[in-house]
């Protein structure tokens, strides 16, 4: 309810079964995703957080661009998610108690951890030993972290040793020339775009 407009079942939108299906593929490394504004991306994160949750045991971090963002997108997103979605209830034991392991910044699965960080600081990108490292709304982030390199370069890292790295990195847009989701693509192996006709068609 926290974060939708109608509660119930999430339905994929025909677009989004293929940005997961890339984003649970172990032979894909990497996903891009640039994207126009309310296209379900937050959505796509949650299921995939839950996903490399259950199906993957594989420890996660998932970094906003400030930490006020991360607050916001736990409250009303991730904890809304963790509660009503019932096989997560299994798998975070931890939810609806106090403890070192439920916190806005970790929440401790059975099977792993998902780390949750701001993207402002370089010493939240170090000290974290994970699978699969989520970026939200990369374009709000700033394009050298305290002088020691780009978001994507200091998240990846923590990457380093994974039998099955995964980084996802997704945002609308903003100032051309100036944007790190176009960084991303100029460097991808593949790309794809979603067409959608218009009613003239």
């Amino acid at each position: 309810a926290e974060s939708s407009y109608t509660e119930g079942r999430w339905v994929c939108y025909p677009f989004q079964r293929a940005i997961l299906d890339c984003i649970g593929h172990d032979e894909i490394n990497v996903v891009d995703l640039r994207k126009s504004a309310r296209v379900g991306y937050t959505k796509m994160i949650l299921a995939g957080v839950g996903y490399f949750a259950e199906h993957k045991s594989r420890n996660q971090a998932l970094y906003q661009p400030t930490d006020d963002d991360r607050d916001e997108f736990v409250t009303t997103e991730l904890d809304a998610m963790l509660r009503d979605v019932r096989i997560m209830r299994s798998i975070f034991a931890k939810m609806h108690s106090r403890s070192k392991d439920n916190t806005m910044r970790l929440k401790k699965f059975l099977t792993g951890a998902l780390h949750l960080r701001g993207g402002k600081a370089a010493k939240n990108y170090r000290r974290l030993t994970v699978d699969v490292v989520w970026y939200d709304e990369l374009d709000g982030f700033d394009r050298d972290i305290e002088r020691e390199g780009s978001p994507t370069k200091l998240g990846d890292k923590r990457l380093e040793g994974s039998t099955f790295p995964k980084s996802v990195r997704g945002t609308t847009p903003k100032t051309k020339n100036h944007s790190h989701i176009e960084d991303c693509e100029a460097s991808a192996d593949m790309r794809f775009r979603f067409h959608i006709p218009g009613p003239h068609c």
